[in-house]
């Protein structure tokens, strides 16, 4: 094992500033250059006090998909330090350059390859923008070992280059990756060199024809070349892709009732994330029984992530509030009322309660569920900070004559939900016992001639 490492981080640690030209005379030497080329980068950084990824494995930290717009917005997802990352850019550059003249002369080319993809790695963190063309070049060098080490280090610059603001070209870049599909293929056995694969679907979404990416991805789903980890990051990679089909992929991913079953999170998360009139109306199909739908197994453990999703687009979307305010009032299934009454209890407005007590049902069939019992026992019992303590309350009781007055009428007019009604209002009866009555709530709600309260339920 190395130990050059550990010099090069004592190096940094004791003569930063004086250490380009020590590091640059590394790179001359075969067994240093690779870590001289990553501690030229850490030179160049702007110090984070966060814990240390060591540079050279740098390339391998997870990829957040929303940094690549935010680049290509401006916002650099690493701070360098000017002039010092011009300066070791150009000697990795120059070293580089060096390597490919001797690799031209060589007799045995192909011996020079996989060091240069890794120090190509090394370029493409640090002047991805301006170095992209050289980069792709070498990374297309094709892979003579039986091996296919160079498929990681295609993989990392590649990723590098969009983490750097760089728009792929989509043909140059099929050129790089379908030799590793080849190899992901051949080794199917292998999850390490599935892994690949999955890295491929993400990087391919964002080039500069990513309807063409989406159309291989599709064959790569009917070869099973993704695992399930990998289906996940698929879904997570479309919902930033920006791209007009990736809503038809994920409708897709859904209706396959396997791989629905372990989306989950992804899935919901990703479709939000694209915020279109498409991706809006896939939401909504689960509440909406005129859209088409998608296989309910998709949300059988993570219906709260599609209620707080549905319920920002409630929140942000006059049009859709008033949507779903709509719906309680069509023929739905017990799935989409519950899920339904679970939105609207989110909302947590008196309007929205009102309109969520139109889906119970004393059947069992109707949209009664833990949340929307919360939301209304919120909306009788506030519950306000107590002193200074971030972890205590005080209860106290508020008035909402307007959901007494509705749960009374379903009692007395109601018969569907009658039961659940009374169910409610005694439930609110008990908060009351517990917590006191706010002023000017009469103590009995007002009932026309004739009725009797309480009324003979079930008689």
């Amino acid at each position: 094992m190395s130990w050059t490492v550990w010099y090069i981080q004592a190096i940094l640690q004791m003569a930063r500033a004086e250490a380009k030209d020590l590091l640059g005379r590394l790179l001359s030497e075969p067994e240093y250059e690779l870590d001289a080329a990553w501690g030229l980068f850490q030179m160049a950084r702007v110090e984070n006090p966060s814990p240390v990824i060591w540079p050279r494995n740098w390339p391998m930290r997870p990829k957040d998909f929303r940094l690549i717009w935010k680049v290509r917005a401006g916002q650099a997802e690493v701070e360098f330090i000017e002039p010092v990352r011009s300066a070791v850019s150009a000697l990795v550059k120059n070293h580089i350059a060096a390597l490919l003249a001797e690799r031209t002369a060589s007799e045995h080319p192909s011996d020079y390859d996989h060091r240069l993809k890794q120090l190509a790695v090394a370029l493409a963190e640090l002047d991805g923008k301006a170095s992209a063309d050289l980069v792709l070049d070498i990374l297309n060098m094709p892979e003579t070992g039986k091996w296919h080490y160079g498929s990681w280090p295609c993989i990392n610059g590649l990723e590098a280059l969009l983490m750097q603001g760089v728009v792929l070209p989509s043909a140059k870049t099929w050129e790089i990756v379908e030799p590793i599909i080849q190899h992901a293929r051949s080794q199917r056995w292998n999850n390490q060199e599935l892994a690949l694969v999955t890295h491929v679907a993400g990087i391919m979404l964002f080039t500069d024809d990513a309807g063409r990416g989406i159309a291989r991805i599709r064959e790569l789903l009917r070869e099973n070349l993704l695992s399930v980890e990998g289906i996940r990051s698929l879904a997570r990679a479309l919902g930033y892709s920006r791209c007009d089909d990736a809503v038809g992929l994920l409708r897709e991913l859904a209706e396959d009732k396997v791989r629905a079953q372990h989306l989950g999170d992804a899935w919901i998360d990703a479709v939000a994330q694209l915020d279109t009139q498409e991706s809006r109306e896939l939401l909504l199909s689960f509440v909406d029984p005129s859209l088409p739908s998608v296989p309910t197994a998709l949300i059988a453990h993570y219906d709260g992530k599609l209620v707080n999703r549905l319920t920002e687009m409630a929140q942000r979307d006059a049009n859709i509030h008033r949507r779903l305010f709509a719906l309680a009032h069509s023929d739905l299934s017990p799935a989409q009322a519950k899920l339904l009454g679970k939105v609207l209890g989110r909302l947590g407005t008196i309007d929205a309660i009102l309109c969520a007590l139109e889906l119970l049902k004393d059947d069992g069939t109707g949209g009664a569920s833990y949340e929307l019992h919360k939301a209304i026992e919120e909306i009788f019992v506030e519950q306000r900070p107590y002193l200074d303590s971030s972890n205590a309350v005080t209860m106290v009781p508020r008035s909402s004559n307007a959901i007494r007055s509705k749960l009374l009428d379903m009692v007395q007019n109601d018969p569907q939900r009658r039961n659940s009604a009374l169910a409610l209002l005694n439930e609110i009866e008990e908060w009351r016992m517990w917590h006191g009555r706010p002023d000017g709530e009469p103590r009995s709600p007002t009932l026309e001639p004739g009725f009797s309260w309480p009324p003979a339920i079930g008689m």
